[in-house]
């Protein structure tokens, strides 16, 4: 005769039919845990406050006169910074280095990103460098930032229709130099 083993059971499926029929001699332990566990934590005391000590008043002295504070060196504002970058830009595609002046342009653009001007300025530069692509992007960008019906934008609209010249497109080069100037 062979010894078998029990077959293995199977823990019953969990419903509430048989929370409900279970003792509560093996439920209330755990209940009473939990609620031993939140009755545990005590609130915070609070803070130690220090009180002063009472000061005796100090005997009276002569006024002592202070010298005025001097104001702080006047710190650079970003306009003047890109001010200044743009002027050297201008002197590097002055002195043939059309490069080097995008590269001052585009760190203007980084502190003032929202300055048209300055997007047309990285675009006619682009323009100049043969670049025509680029200056196209360039000026277009530069017309999200101009006021509607300015000088600048019509300069942007004149750089766009020099860029598309330069890239073949003399049909829309020649329509928007029509309507522009």
């Amino acid at each position: 005769m062979e010894d078998r083993l029990p077959a293995p059971r199977r823990p019953p499926a969990f419903d509430l039919r048989s929370l409900a029929s279970m003792p509560m001699k093996r439920f209330l332990p755990a209940v009473l845990l939990g609620l031993v566990a939140a009755g545990c934590v005590a609130p915070a005391p609070p803070p130690v406050v220090a009180l002063p000590e009472a000061v005796s008043p100090a005997p009276a002295s002569p006024p002592v006169s202070v010298p005025p504070a001097t104001p702080p060196p006047p710190q650079e504002t970003p306009a003047s910074i890109t001010t200044a970058l743009v002027d050297v830009a201008k002197g590097l595609e002055q002195s043939g280095s059309p490069a080097e002046a995008a590269a001052a342009i585009e760190q203007a653009i980084r502190i003032e990103p929202r300055r048209g001007e300055l997007w047309l300025q990285l675009a006619a530069i682009r323009l100049q460098a043969g670049q025509p692509a680029l200056a196209e992007q360039n000026a277009r960008k530069g017309l999200l930032f101009v006021p509607r019906g300015s000088d600048d934008e019509r300069a942007a609209w004149l750089l766009i229709a020099d860029a598309r010249a330069a890239q073949g497109d003399l049909a829309t080069a020649r329509d928007l130099r029509q309507r522009w100037q």
